[in-house]
């Protein structure tokens, strides 16, 4: 099936973030302060055998102050149309509590399709692989590994909720001698509670593994393994594309 092009207009709003980053890089050079900013941009383009394209786009940016900026955003069409019928964005501020302690106090704004569905939410991650005791086991397998408890949920016209998700999210570089630090397995695993409508709690899962090697420079090829439990069918996947990072 053919993959659809991108939009032009997502396009340009793409190089207006590059724009910005480079220009944060400039000024980095002149302000003591600001040569402490890095992080990285990342472009993913997937064709998912579920006869649906995606674009996404992740932001990291680590700021003076132990603050930290990250943000996925992801937009879907079909292969029947070059225009997107729907995108998901999160948007985290994260603050480390301490140079010596691995937990980091969280805001995530999340953005949906459709009316009075978008959240605010409060929790923290906790940097398992930084934690005393495990550095030395984690180091070993060339991987890193946090958890993000999601305690509080803010929503327009609904209840607060709490409790609502844990996110695991976690990157193994495989056997760096061998590939030369070029292959590596990361990505992600939500797990959403809600009420199963009996008084009890049902877990919904929206997972993605992504096996990704370095083709040339920061170009890569991925392949990615998907499960979205909220999907009323088809709920597991594989995609296969692209990803060009940028460093800063």
């Amino acid at each position: 099936m053919p993959v659809p092009y991108f939009q032009l207009r997502n396009t340009m709003y793409l190089m207006i973030i590059l724009c910005i980053v480079n220009y944060g890089e400039v000024r980095g050079q002149a302000n003591d302060e600001l040569t402490n900013i890095s992080g990285f941009v990342d472009f993913n383009g997937y064709y998912d055998t579920r006869e649906f394209s995606v674009f996404t786009y992740n932001i990291l940016i680590n700021l003076p102050k132990r603050f930290q900026y990250f943000s996925l955003t992801n937009y879907q069409s079909s292969n029947k149309s070059n225009d997107f019928y729907s995108n998901y964005a999160e948007h985290n501020l994260r603050w480390g509590i301490g140079n010596d302690i691995p937990l980091d106090l969280t805001v995530q704004y999340v953005f949906r399709n459709g009316e009075d569905n978008d959240d605010i939410r409060l929790g923290f991650r906790w940097k398992i692989n930084e934690t005393k005791g495990l550095i030395d086991f984690f180091k070993k397998l060339n991987m890193s590994y946090s958890i993000n408890p999601m305690l509080v949920q803010f929503r327009r016209s609904n209840t607060t909720k709490y409790i609502t998700q844990l996110e695991h999210a976690y990157s193994i570089l495989i056997a760096p001698k061998t590939f030369g630090n070029r292959l590596y397995l990361g990505g992600f695993a939500d797990q959403n509670f809600e009420n199963d409508g009996y008084g009890g709690v049902s877990v919904k899962w929206v997972t993605e593994h992504q096996l990704g090697f370095r083709v040339v420079d920061r170009l890569y090829t991925v392949l990615e393994f998907r499960i979205n439990d909220y999907l009323p069918t088809d709920n597991y996947g594989l995609g296969y594309g692209l990803e060009y990072k940028i460093l800063f």
